[in-house]
């Protein structure tokens, strides 16, 4: 693609997504966490989790936009001093959809289907390893500063039917401050410390998900419901190639083994892995490319001279 037409699809699509600031096209990330077991301060279980996710967006003349995501990750969790237990679970979900806008620009609405795939991978991958969900989201645009946003997230988790009403507000209060995101999935408030170049801020994020086992684990899943308040760093290394860093605590559940074919609290021990922590801090750190609409527009008046 030349220039003045990436240019182009930026300015374009930067109008639709302003109160919201970037969106990754690529972004690759790395958790980490170690927290000693309630029923044992003997033991500890350290867990790194790793994502790779994709964004391809697609915007028609008409404003509206296909949307399409490849989102990965791995999960391996261990006990120490012991690490002969050890247990690895990972998933890959592509959501899929459209984004549509009024003629007026004052709304949109996202339609995705989420198909996915969550699973130990010890055993051939069946239909009992698959997930279907959707997301409806819905927008209201009064000015190019504030969006409204509310909707429902479904996926039909390894436990059962699973619904999130969400609801949020993007709001660029200034130059330097960003209010965006979905609650209770992922929100941030964002500060831009060191101009275009460095932002800081607070993240609050709730993920729940699940991950069928395998035939030797009697078919059971594990579910984690992560629930996180984060300090956050961005910093632009060059133009669109950004490192982050994230500090923070853990007030959810870590991931926890339940009964196969149950939605029930009980927990069963019979991996010692993915029995109940104690709440824990949480360390992270990545790497994306990143397209930051409001540098783009900033940037456009001295391109096109070019």
């Amino acid at each position: 693609m030349n220039r003045k037409l990436f240019l182009a699809f930026i300015i374009f699509f930067s109008t639709k997504l302003i109160a919201q600031p970037y969106a990754d096209i690529v972004n690759f990330s790395y958790q980490t966490f170690s927290s000693e077991y309630k029923d044992s301060s003997n033991w500890k279980n350290k867990t790194d989790n790793y994502f790779l996710n994709f964004f391809v967006p697609k915007v028609f003349k008409s404003g509206n936009t296909f949307l399409v995501r490849v989102n990965s990750e791995m999960l391996n969790s261990t006990i120490t001093p012991d690490s002969s237990y050890s247990s690895s679970l990972a998933s890959i979900s592509m959501p899929i959809g459209m984004k549509l806008v009024s003629k007026n620009k004052k709304w949109e609405t996202i339609l995705l289907a989420v198909p996915k795939i969550a699973s130990d991978f010890k055993d051939e991958i069946d239909e009992h390893d698959l997930q279907y969900g959707g997301i409806f989201l819905q927008h209201y645009i009064p000015s190019d500063r504030l969006k409204f946003k509310a909707g429902l997230y479904y996926n039909r988790e390894a436990f059962g039917d699973f619904f999130v009403p969400l609801v949020g507000v993007d709001w660029k209060v200034n130059s330097r401050i960003n209010m965006y995101g979905i609650l209770p999935t992922n929100y941030k408030v964002e500060f831009n410390i060191l101009k275009d170049k460095l932002y800081t801020g607070l993240n609050l994020k709730y993920f729940t998900r699940s991950f069928r086992l395998s035939e030797k684990n009697k078919y059971d899943y594990v579910r984690y419901n992560e629930a996180q308040v984060k300090l956050f760093v961005d910093y632009f290394v060059v133009p669109k190639v950004l490192v982050f860093a994230e500090v923070g605590y853990s007030f959810g559940e870590n991931p926890m083994q339940h009964t196969y074919n149950t939605d029930d609290d009980n927990i069963t021990r019979v991996n010692p892995v993915y029995t109940p922590l104690k709440n824990y801090p949480v360390v992270s750190a990545g790497i994306a490319y990143r397209i930051r609409f409001d540098l783009e527009k900033k940037s456009e008046p001295t391109s096109e001279k070019q």
